[in-house]
């Protein structure tokens, strides 16, 4: 699906003409602004947390972080996961590049005990941190590799990308909540059509996937 907006100051642009109906949008420090941006950054947070979705856009790679420590260093077995990390996504954390990698299964942090006394290369995920098996050796320098689920960005600055598939939901939640006191309900029904429709997306098998896509109940507002 190619996306109408993809940015903050689009997404300000067309709640402008659609609520304003004129040519000058607000800009950053505006009144305006900041208020749609907070507006928008609400309907983030009511995409992020959509009952029993796992959003597509929030699975992340540690390559594609913005933050967390990705390389091994000397006599260190503990490492920061990105600020926005949610929890881990994968069965195995690699260590290395190219066909040059080590794995690391990752256990449950209620298992630790019962490999306390060994070498093998484990791993567990403990408060927002990476933990080795402090027995093994990592080698310095190497590269951490593993995916994970995020928290959803919120918008800060007018260059700032939407991660859901279709941000005219956020258009349009915007438009409902500014309009909700005129009791036009017309914003507020397109925003759970959009909403409906991403989650369909989202739960859509691939090609040559047999399995059909979960049915779902409730939408925006429910």
């Amino acid at each position: 699906m190619a996306k109408i907006i993809t940015t903050l100051d689009h997404a300000v642009d067309y709640i402008n003409s659609l609520y304003e109906a004129d040519s000058t949008a607000p800009t950053s420090g505006d009144e305006d602004y900041t208020v749609w941006t907070a507006l928008i950054n609400i309907s983030i947070n009511i995409w992020e947390s959509e009952e029993g979705v796992l959003w597509n856009e929030l699975f992340i790679k540690l390559a594609d972080a913005p933050d967390g420590d990705t390389t091994i260093t000397a006599s260190t077995w503990s490492y920061d996961c990105p600020s926005l990390f949610k929890f881990h996504a994968c069965g195995y954390v690699r260590v290395g590049t190219g066909t040059n990698k080590t794995y690391y299964k990752v256990i449950k942090t209620q298992d630790k005990q019962l490999y306390d006394n060994n070498s093998d290369n484990w791993c567990y995920f403990l408060n927002g941190s990476l933990e080795f098996n402090p027995n093994c050796t990592l080698t310095t320098g190497a590269t951490i590799n593993y995916e994970y689920y995020a928290s959803a960005t919120k918008m800060t600055t007018s260059t700032d990308e939407f991660q859901m598939s279709d941000p005219m939901f956020a258009v349009f939640y915007v438009l409902s909540v500014l309009k909700q006191e005129e009791g036009d309900p017309q914003p507020a029904n397109i925003a759970s059509q959009k909403l409906e429709s991403m989650k369909t997306l989202n739960e859509m098998p691939s090609w040559f996937q047999s399995e059909p896509p979960t049915d779902t109940e409730g939408g925006f507002g429910v």
